[in-house]
């Protein structure tokens, strides 16, 4: 299956009082293809038994290459398998902090005590009052704060050197395709004609773990067949309305037509009433396919605005983006849900509690970890129909496998402000319904690219 070795007495010799002083053993020897040292004999195998491949013509120095490097790290392995020769311990430090040593600045979220006022309506659900408070933390914990160092030993262990320095020939993978393939073709045949393993074959080939081998790949005949959008941050621009009597328990008032403005001014852009505007600071669509890295379907969007219905839109509360999301449930959006109400000595939206708890600002788990309705309230909305317009391989992709956490902002003024701008188009532009515009954005999470 190989060329035969060939050695004579006197290389052989030679051999062996190299490998000995490699070893550390002034009598090792070799023998055909093993080297007995330390009163052991291990496998030493010949590089002209590794040949995969032809030993004349263009290809021959890489199956020549591969074979010194299958011999050099086979007699390395075997070495290292006689155990280590000696140890060295040593010392070493890393810095340590207890108490306040750091701190963090940020508003409340559902984890933190809230400190200020509560308030209790018709729900039964306490209401903070006001905005958030700004929470301070501390790390790695309270008290004061004390630096300093901390010993640890540090243990070298020692094996026996390889038996020479290793090839200087280097291996391509588009040549190492070739010779995988021969090593797999005579692997299979040693395998089929041996059943029983031989200590020291040198029949048996080794595989070229040097060699290396070209990316897998998994391609994708259309990703756009079974795919999901990724829309980044998301702001839904809405006209407020408003309800009259009704209970917000029973959510029953009667709502009414918005009074103000019927146009509005944002960043430039007319946003006319009542079209709804969603605008996404980048959108693009991937694949479906989990098992394997996945392919995108179309091209990245920057700076895109949808107009749609409001009657249109939904929110899903109880939802988590992920490879394997957690679907939620979708709700018509209540816009009326958002309008300012008079509590206490603020102004602030009443947030139904069944729409809070299942919005992305709550953990998903449904127990007592988030009890306060803050003024944080963040709805997941379900993306509308008109987002597939954005790009025409997005026809059939899922629109509520990962969806957008949104701001929404009210238009409720001539001018409106965006609460923080990502991207602020240079012309003014008058959006015709559901059509793919520049986007504006206030701060929400970012998507992880390509699930």
């Amino acid at each position: 299956m190989y060329p035969s070795l060939s050695v004579s007495i006197v290389a052989m010799l030679f051999l062996a009082v190299l490998f000995g002083l490699v070893a550390g053993q002034d009598d090792a020897i070799t023998s055909e293809q093993w080297l007995i040292t330390l009163n052991t004999t291990i496998f030493w195998p010949t590089s002209t038994n590794y040949y995969y491949g032809p030993t004349t013509g263009p290809k021959a120095s890489a199956v020549s290459c591969n074979a010194e490097w299958v011999e050099w790290a086979g007699r390395s392995g075997e070495l290292w398998s006689l155990g280590p020769t000696s140890t060295s311990t040593s010392l070493g430090s890393y810095a340590t902090s207890e108490g306040a040593c750091r701190t963090s600045v940020s508003l409340e979220a559902w984890s933190d005590t809230h400190t200020g006022s509560l308030t209790t309506l018709c729900d039964g659900v306490p209401r903070a009052v006001g905005p958030r408070e700004t929470v301070t933390r501390y790390y790695p914990g309270d008290g004061e704060c004390v630096t300093g160092y901390r010993t640890f030993t540090e243990t070298d262990t020692f094996y026996r050197d390889p038996p020479a320095p290793s090839p200087t020939c280097p291996l391509e993978t588009t040549d190492c395709v070739t010779i995988w393939q021969t090593y797999s073709s005579l692997s299979s045949e040693w395998r089929s004609a041996n059943p029983t393993t031989t200590p020291g074959d040198t029949n048996r080939p080794i595989p070229p773990y040097d060699c290396p081998t070209p990316a897998r790949e998994y391609p994708e005949e259309n990703p756009c067949s079974n795919c999901h959008f990724l829309p980044g941050t998301a702001t839904l621009f809405y006209w407020p309305v408003t309800t009259a009597s009704g209970d917000l328990c029973l959510q029953d008032g009667t709502t009414l037509p918005a009074t103000g403005p019927s146009t509005a001014i944002v960043d430039g852009a007319t946003f006319v009433s009542p079209t709804a505007y969603l605008s996404f600071t980048t959108i693009y669509a991937w694949s479906n396919r989990r098992g394997h890295a996945g392919f995108q379907c179309g091209v990245d969007h920057f700076d895109q605005v949808i107009s749609m219905d409001p009657a249109t839109l939904s929110s899903v509360r109880h939802h988590r983006n992920a490879k394997y999301p957690t679907y939620g449930t979708a709700y018509p959006f209540n816009f009326a849900e958002f309008m300012p109400q008079e509590i206490g000595q603020y102004t602030q939206p009443l947030i139904p509690w069944p729409q809070f708890r299942g919005g992305e600002q709550c953990p998903l788990n449904d127990d007592d970890t988030c009890t306060i309705i803050r003024d944080d309230y963040t709805p997941w909305l379900l993306l509308p129909e008109e987002v597939r317009q954005i790009d025409p391989g997005w026809t059939v992709c899922d629109a509520d496998w990962y969806i957008p956490p949104v701001t929404l902002v009210a238009l409720d003024s001539e001018t409106v402000t965006v609460p923080t701008q990502t991207a602020v188009p240079t012309e003014e532009a008058f959006f015709a319904e559901a059509v793919p515009q520049e986007g504006i954005a206030a701060e929400t999470p970012e998507p992880t690219r390509g699930w």
